[in-house]
Parts: structure tokens; C-alpha cells; sequence
């Protein structure tokens, strides 16, 4: 060693560090064959990732990749895809007087895929004129693609404030015309929870907020322990009351929450104020109500 130069002493390194290598590769290849298929199975996987993302070469075997990603949604983009989701289910009614004049009553919503509209009692109400004769009048429905059908009152409750009426298709059409009722939510609403109303007589307008009160009332509903019925108290929900402005709305008014869910309509009861709404789950109450079949009578001898 003593007797070799600074070449030597380098070209020696380098044949020590190649024979190094070489036995780390037959040690590592017998290791490797002796490995349980697991082991080996996820290595050539990781090779084959590698290969995969470096070189752009199709693998031969496939490779399951799992990942997680945050999107981040936008209250606009949000507020966008609700109206769109619903604009195909508010109805426009007008009544039509017997001169053929027009009129706007109120917005309906479709509740059904038969097209059965639900709507505040109001714009189908029998008025009369001094002496107490009905003033004749007939309904229409302008549908969002510009369609319009007459319309037939189907049922009505007084109690309730709330009506249904069912557009009149033609036979080429029944079956073919497609009518959109929307989502509805009747889970439990929050407190300045943000929601949206759809309005307007000519075309939609669109205003936001925030639910700044639920009305609740307490009623007693009997309940059976097995021994002696007793009675339990709950609270239902009666009223959804918004922060937005009366004056931006008109009478039936949608109410949707940010996902395009329709909680509540400004019909019955609550359509005295503009921003305040019945709870969606009375409408479809009333509406299993007016489709339910007409109990079977024993025929007469």
C-alpha cells in the first residue's frame, strides 16, 4: 500500500467499491426470492407507480390510487345551482276573467310529476261582485319553457289556506309532456340558517338571507304505555319567518335552502307576510291529502 501512488490509490477505491456493490446485489436478489409474495408484490407495485409517473409507460399490472382532495364551493356557485335546480318547477297562474282579460295570481309549485300545483288558496278564491253573483273565472298555468295549460282546481282546504290545481294536457300530450317537481327538505332548519326565495310575476328574481325565526306550536298527542293512554306534548313547526325584505316578494314565493332543496312556500296562513313561510312538510300533508283514492262505499241493494 505504501509503495502505490495517488492513481493506484484511487483506482483501487474503485475496485473495492464495484465488488461492494456487486455482493450487495446478490445478497439483496437471494433475499428477495426468499421474500413472501406480499412483500415483493409491493415493491413491484411502488416500481411499477414510479415508472408509471416518470417514464409515461402504460403498467402491466394495475395500480389502485386513492386520493383526497378539499373543494372549496363558492356561496355564489352554490346560490347558482339551487335556482337552476328549481326554476323548472315554479308555475305562473293567472286568472282569466270573462272578457278575456288576464291577470297574475300568484306563483304555484309543482308538487308531482303529474303536474299537480300547489298554491296559496287566494288565487283560485270565488269573488263576487255588489249584489253577491260569483264573477266567472278561469286559471292558467305559465310553465317555465313558456307552456301554458289551463288549469282545473282539483281540492282546497280553508283550514290550511292552500289549494291544488291540476293543468289540462292535451291527449297528444299526456305521457309525453314531462313536468318537474323539485327536492324537498323536511329535516330539522337552524336558526340564521342561509336560504333563498324565488319570486317574481313576469320572470324569477332572486333574494337571499337568513331564517331569523321558527315558529313552533305545542300540541299533546296521545301516547300508549300498555296500561292507560296518556298524552305527550311536542312542538311542530308552523311558520319560517326570513330577514328579507316583503316588498321583493310575491304571494307564493319558494323558499329553498343552499342546496336546492325546497323547504317552504309563502301560501295559507303565512301568506299575510311576504317573508314569512308555511313549512314544506304541511304542503305535501295537504297534497297526500288530495290524492289520496276515495274510500270504498258498500253498494246499495
Amino acid at each position: 500500500m505504501e509503495s502505490l501512488n495517488k492513481q493506484q490509490l484511487i483506482l483501487l477505491a474503485l475496485l473495492v467499491s464495484f465488488v461492494t456493490s456487486l455482493a450487495t446485489g446478490i445478497v439483496t436478489v437471494s433475499l428477495m426470492d426468499q421474500a413472501p409474495p406480499g412483500v415483493t408484490q409491493t415493491i413491484n407495485r411502488v416500481v411499477e407507480k414510479t415508472i408509471e409517473r416518470v417514464v409515461q409507460e402504460p403498467t402491466k399490472q394495475a395500480v389502485a390510487v386513492v386520493t383526497k382532495e378539499t373543494v372549496v364551493v363558492k356561496a355564489d356557485d352554490a346560490i347558482i345551482g339551487a335556482i337552476e335546480k328549481n326554476t323548472g318547477s315554479i308555475v305562473r297562474i293567472k286568472e282569466i276573467t270573462g272578457d278575456g282579460v288576464s291577470s297574475f295570481a300568484g306563483l304555484g309549485l309543482v308538487v308531482s310529476r303529474e303536474g299537480l300545483i300547489a298554491a296559496d288558496i287566494s288565487v283560485a278564491y270565488r269573488k263576487t261582485d255588489s249584489v253577491g253573483n260569483t264573477i266567472a273565472k278561469s286559471y292558467q298555468g305559465v310553465f317555465p319553457d313558456g307552456r301554458v295549460f289551463p288549469l282545473n282546481i282539483v281540492s282546497s282546504s280553508q283550514e290550511r289556506g292552500l289549494i291544488f290545481l291540476s293543468p289540462i294536457v292535451q291527449d297528444k300530450e299526456k305521457g309525453v309532456y314531462r313536468f318537474t317537481p323539485p327536492q324537498f327538505f323536511v329535516g330539522e332548519l337552524i336558526l340564521g340558517q342561509a336560504v333563498i326565495v324565488i319570486s317574481g310575476d313576469d320572470s324569477n328574481s332572486v333574494s337571499t338571507g337568513i331564517i331569523s325565526n321558527l315558529v313552533q306550536k305545542t300540541i299533546s298527542k296521545a301516547a300508549d304505555t300498555g296500561t292507560s293512554p296518556t298524552s305527550a306534548t311536542t312542538k311542530e313547526l308552523i311558520a319560517i319567518k326570513t330577514d328579507i325584505r316583503s316588498s321583493d316578494l310575491v304571494l307564493g314565493s319558494v323558499l329553498l335552502n343552499l342546496s336546492g332543496e325546497v323547504i317552504g312556500m309563502n301560501a295559507g296562513l303565512q301568506s299575510v307576510s311576504r317573508n314569512t313561510f308555511v313549512p314544506i312538510q304541511k304542503v305535501l300533508d295537504e297534497l297526500a291529502k288530495a290524492t289520496a283514492p276515495a274510500p270504498a262505499t258498500d253498494a246499495v241493494n
